[in-house]
């Protein structure tokens, strides 16, 4: 249908290239049809006077770009789009399934708080394992007197020497499960010592250089939930060790990553929470899990006072942060790294069992708002108008009437 102006003039639409050559102005489109873009082919009849290519936006291409979940149009304004020719545009499908949205924090890799593993023997340090060194169950973490003091596993620290008088408990479990690992075995793991434990223990002794008691005094053995990692020693080779004063510092022989996080990125690290980690010189991420989220300290690294009464000015939550830990679920990725600045990237917002297509499938319509090209199974194609949501690896979140799962939407070449 052919609009008029108040001057009682036919409106005119777009000019557009007539074969061959000749430029003439086609009518205006009515506003109840639907906008569609077909290929022109070279040699064709007269076009339908009812029908135009026209733009969908004033821009020869439209690039959408999707950076930090937003998308940005560009493109040339105020020119009309020339004829179509050539091949059908490249498609893909509209797919259903997991949409997710991150945030990056700043992080750094370092190996674990301190282990406290307290002396409880007398004697002179005769040897001291090296700063670095990771020790784990069955090995010596020093020597006094030349007898080692050699670490196992377990929650429960050592307070008493093993004996077979001694009463049942759950240090006593503790002793024969690491027993048992470390390849002496012949009892029932239980909290009670019997002569079997003693036969186990004496012959770890033999092996271990001690002499063949079938006891263990207070202080040979020390227990750490895991393996630790050495570091510089409390006394040197030479000087004389008292019980309860410490000879070897030790860490957790396992890298983890501390995260300083404010206040508003607390949410984005809850405990038990899966993170992804981007380590220097290694271009995959590894995988993470929060093990802790620590109290609020204050932003001057004073470690805070969370007494202090700021009149619960939310102002004041910027200046705070929490100390997050994560582990790093694959330790091997770190390499030989012992401390370094790394990144951390957190899930901040998550769109399950959407609809999305490439971000480059988008197109900005004329009216405003954004569109798809549909592209039929004979070629045919249409626009159809859609209400766009999350952006996330380089697809974006699509609905409205007539989208659904599997249809097929055309990739402009730009």
């Amino acid at each position: 249908m052919t609009g008029a102006d108040p001057g009682g003039r036919a409106a005119l639409g777009p000019v557009v290239d007539d074969p061959p050559g000749r430029r003439v102005r086609a009518p205006a489109q009515d506003p109840g049809e639907e906008t569609r873009v077909e290929d022109a082919v070279a040699g064709e009849g007269p076009r339908r006077p009812r029908r135009t290519r026209i733009l969908l936006a004033s821009c020869v291409a439209v690039a959408a770009v999707a950076t930090a979940g937003a998308v940005v149009l560009a493109g040339r304004g105020g020119q009309e789009a020339p004829p179509g020719r050539g091949e059908a545009p490249a498609t893909a499908p509209v797919t259903r399934g997991d949409l997710t949205a991150s945030e990056t924090l700043d992080g750094t890799l370092q190996y674990g708080d301190e282990v406290f593993l307290p002396n409880r023997l007398n004697g002179t340090v005769t040897w001291v394992a090296a700063p670095g060194t990771q020790v784990a169950r069955g090995g010596v973490l020093y020597r006094l007197d030349e007898k080692p003091v050699v670490l196992l596993y377990g929650d429960v620290p050592a307070y008493r020497a093993f004996k077979e008088d001694m009463s049942d408990g759950g240090d006593v479990k503790e002793l024969e499960r690491n027993l048992a690992a470390l390849g002496y075995s012949g009892f029932t793991v239980d909290e009670e010592f019997t002569e079997n434990t003693a036969a186990a223990i004496k012959r770890w002794q033999k092996d271990l250089g001690l002499n063949k008691t079938g006891e263990l005094e207070l202080g040979r053995v020390l227990f750490a939930p895991q393996a630790v990692r050495a570091g510089q020693p409390d006394k040197k080779p030479g000087v004389e060790a008292q019980s309860g004063s410490p000879v070897l510092a030790t860490t957790s022989a396992e890298r983890s990553v501390t995260v300083k996080a404010t206040m508003a990125q607390q949410q984005l690290l809850p405990q038990g929470g899966k993170v992804s980690v981007l380590l220097p010189g290694r271009d995959a991420p590894v995988p993470g899990k929060v093990t802790s989220v620590g109290t609020v300290v204050g932003g001057d690294g004073d470690g805070g006072d969370d007494d202090k009464d700021d009149g619960g000015d939310p102002k004041n939550d910027g200046d705070r942060t929490v100390t997050v830990r994560i582990a790093l679920l694959d330790q091997k990725a770190a390499g030989a790294l012992t401390y370094a600045p790394v990144r951390v990237r957190a899930e901040s917002e998550r769109r399950r069992g959407v609809l999305s297509v490439p971000v480059a499938a988008l197109l900005a319509l004329r009216e405003g708002g954004h569109g798809v090209q549909v592209v039929g199974a004979d070629g045919a194609t249409r626009i159809l108008p859609v209400t766009t949501g999350l952006f996330s690896g380089g697809r974006v979140e699509v609905s409205g009437a007539g989208v659904t799962e599997g249809l097929k939407v055309g990739i402009p070449a730009l």
